[in-house]
């Protein structure tokens, strides 16, 4: 060191003790001084307010089509959740089925297009910096679908400082605790383990994210845009007929069948004339394959004053089948069932709900709103749908239900509260 620049780091030294001196001096004058010397001494150069960086998010899920309730809130998510929000969204659109009949089925175009999804995650998480990544597991029970997911989050995470499980289709650590094997369990914990958010749609819904150990959780019910803004309660025209309503993928699971059968045994119960039956019921959906679809068109020949398929329904059906209605017939078991969206549209509409006591529903449909049997009691879901055609809820009670808990805005505030709280100083996954 040359003696010009030790002249200069003495003369810097000794400028800098005068300064701490003059702050002592004015510290023992007043507290505020005091205050203003401590802050000084810890932070020489206190910077001014920075706004917390976003949090940059890549969205790995598909959007519509085919229409279910995963696909509707993934795309209600991006569409819905602005920037403003401390929150900077990208997607990779994970479509690897174009239709329900292929949901769940493997085929090599299948296999393809995860590697596809894949590489394009890893890509954007590159090219935007993205530091957090947003999950929907695949439903249980589906080994396929565990394998795939295993896979994408393998390669995926080690690209990412945070990872957020949304459980749209709960139930899947469940399944692995008492029907998978050994390994299989290992490799889903490996790879889905310690998430540094999971989302749950309901309280009761919490035991995926215990069993992956999840660093925090939050509860976001499902919510939808409001279908009927307009609409009044619906009145029926004849108040001794009870019409219903199945609306959703026509499958055994999701309880086609079981409502049909409902609909049938409670004409038999009111001792209701074969070609004036009091409960009728209308299916409105894809079917998941040709065999259902036989088999039901079979049953409504057999019954064709009382049972009906009118196909998929889109919003602007939707708007004429809910009024029509005297209730929601729903008994579902559907392993993938979360907090399903029909069951809101209904509320919307002021339509009561007869469903099973499944998932979220309970969440969803209090005793002034409908009825809620166990999975598989025929005979309470009988009595379910008679004791409410004799005392249906007051007009208006369903509709309010839905505007308290069921909007879109509600959700989505919800939303951007829970993913908020990955800030950058967050630790991530060791």
């Amino acid at each position: 060191m040359t003696p010009h620049r030790r002249a200069d780091r003495r003369l810097a030294v000794t400028r800098r003790l005068a300064a701490v001196s003059r702050i002592a001096a004015t510290a023992d004058e007043c507290p505020r001084g005091r205050a203003l010397a401590t802050r000084r001494l810890n932070h020489p150069n206190p910077a001014p307010n920075v706004p917390a960086a976003p949090v940059k998010l890549l969205v790995l899920a598909q959007v519509p089509p085919p229409v279910h309730g995963q696909s509707i809130m993934v795309r209600t998510l991006l569409e819905g959740l602005p920037r403003t929000a401390g929150l900077d969204l990208h997607h990779v659109d994970l479509r690897l089925s174009e239709n329900h009949a292929a949901i769940g089925r493997w085929s090599v175009r299948k296999i393809i297009r995860t590697f596809r999804c894949t590489l394009a995650a890893i890509r954007a998480a590159r090219r935007h910096r993205c530091d957090t990544l947003y999950y929907v597991p695949a439903p249980p029970g589906k080994r396929g679908a565990l394998y795939r997911d295993c896979l994408i989050l393998a390669c995926c995470r080690p690209f990412f400082r945070h990872l957020v499980l949304h459980w749209h289709a709960p139930g899947l650590g469940a399944w692995l605790a008492t029907g998978a094997t050994a390994p299989e369990r290992g490799l889903a914990r490996v790879c889905f383990g310690r998430p540094s958010l999971s989302l749950v749609l309901a309280e009761a819904l919490r035991e995926d994210a215990a069993f992956f150990q999840s660093a925090r959780t939050a509860v976001v019910p499902n919510g939808i845009a409001d279908p009927a803004p307009q609409a009044p309660s619906p009145a029926p025209e004849n108040p001794t007929r009870f019409p219903t309503l199945f609306l959703g993928l026509c499958s055994e699971e999701k309880g086609l069948f079981r409502a049909a059968e409902a609909v049938l045994a409670a004409n038999t119960r009111v001792a209701a004339p074969g070609d004036q039956p009091v409960f009728t019921l209308t299916a409105a959906g894809p079917f998941p394959d040709a065999a259902t679809a036989v088999r039901f068109a079979a049953l409504c020949q057999r019954h064709p004053q009382v049972l009906r398929h009118i196909g998929f329904a889109d919003e602007t059906r939707k708007a004429t089948l809910f009024p029509a209605a005297r209730c929601l017939l729903f008994p579902t078991h559907y392993p993938a069932e979360g907090m399903p969206l029909v069951v809101l549209e209904a509320l919307a509409h002021d339509v009561p709900v007869v469903a099973t006591r499944w998932r979220a529903l309970p969440d969803l449909v209090p005793p002034d709103c409908g009825r809620l049997v166990p999975v598989g009691d025929a005979d309470a879901l009988v009595a379910a749908l008679v004791d409410l055609h004799v005392r249906p809820p007051a007009p208006g009670v369903c509709r309010a239900r839905f505007l308290a808990h069921g909007t879109q805005p509600a959700h989505l505030a919800t939303l951007a509260a829970a993913l908020q709280t990955l800030t950058a100083d967050q630790p991530a996954r060791r």
